[in-house]
């Protein structure tokens, strides 16, 4: 029965991998986005990051070299995904309650890192080394789990509770929080119930199987513990939650996108496909019908029209 399991999860982790780069390239094959002309961005001159200003400031702007900073970059993606900082300054209710969901589950992440990284001591033999990663482990469990079984109560009771964010909530917001916050629970559980340091061996156990193609003993709360996992590798990239990985593209490409259009053929290529798409929105100043192209609507009259 064992074997059953451990196929399960080589067939979970090829399918996070494949829906991953399914919606990675879906996104790539999309038209060129709007830009958002929100400063200050990240990868701007420091000094012009401190106010908020841009490049397009310089006179003649159009005649340097465009520059981007990747430190500054970097260091922006990092105070964002690590502290939240949009939302501690804009919502700090939310805020209390995101960040413990959001740091339970880096840490999570971190462990299963470390799992690996334990399966791969215990196959060359490295016994201090898997003790090290196996102790570090055991803290990002349990400060991972409580952290998404706490947010996600939390997050649950803020969109049930908040009159604004409600309006705004799905069906799939509630299912995935439920989601997590089960899993945080059975984590939690397998910790007190197998002790956190035995629960860190099981999983070295677990993954060292499966690069050995050996299976161990499950008890029937890892089990539960195990399919809850597997599903959420096949639904993560498919859900909304699968801006874990599309960030890169929603921060770098969208939000902080400002790279000119002139000396960039491609960029100049995809503006102007977007030019021959055609417009179905129907709003006054625009008149779509699903035939007339934007090219066409940029430089017509509607009042003339009328």
């Amino acid at each position: 029965m064992s074997i059953f399991f451990y196929c399960l999860a080589y067939v979970a982790v090829i399918a996070f991998v494949a829906v991953a780069l399914m919606r990675i390239i879906g996104y790539l094959k999309k038209p060129q986005h709007l830009r958002w002309e929100l400063y200050p961005v990240a990868h701007e001159d420091p000094e012009k990051v401190e106010y908020g200003g841009s490049y397009l400031e310089n006179t003649e702007w159009w005649k340097d070299k465009y520059r981007s900073c990747m430190v500054g970059a970097l260091k922006g993606f990092l105070i964002e995904a690590l502290f939240l900082k949009a939302v501690w300054e804009h919502n700090r209710t939310l805020w209390v309650r995101t960040y413990p969901f959001h740091i339970g589950l880096y840490l999570l992440i971190g462990a299963m890192g470390m799992t690996i990284l334990s399966a791969l001591g215990m196959l060359a033999g490295a016994d201090g080394f898997v003790t090290f990663c196996t102790v570090i482990t055991v803290i990002c469990d349990v400060f991972g789990f409580a952290g998404i079984l706490f947010g996600s109560i939390g997050l649950i009771q803020r969109r049930l509770c908040d009159k604004g964010l409600r309006k705004y909530t799905t069906n799939e917001h509630f299912f995935n929080l439920g989601l997590f916050g089960i899993y945080g629970l059975f984590g939690l559980m397998l910790c007190l119930g197998h002790g956190a340091y035995n629960f860190a061996l099981m999983g070295n156990s677990f993954i060292y199987g499966m690069f050995t193609f050996t299976a161990m003993e499950l008890t029937p709360l890892y089990v539960l513990y195990l399919l809850i996992g597997f599903f959420m590798f096949f639904w993560v990239p498919y859900s909304f939650l699968g801006h874990l990985f599309m960030k890169y593209f929603t921060w770098h490409d969208i939000r902080w996108g400002d790279a000119p259009t002139i000396n960039n053929p491609k960029l100049q290529k995809q503006l102007a496909n977007n030019l021959n798409l055609p417009v179905s929105w129907r709003a006054p100043h625009v008149q779509g019908d699903g035939k007339k192209t934007w090219a066409e609507v940029a430089t017509s009259n509607p009042e003339k029209q009328n």
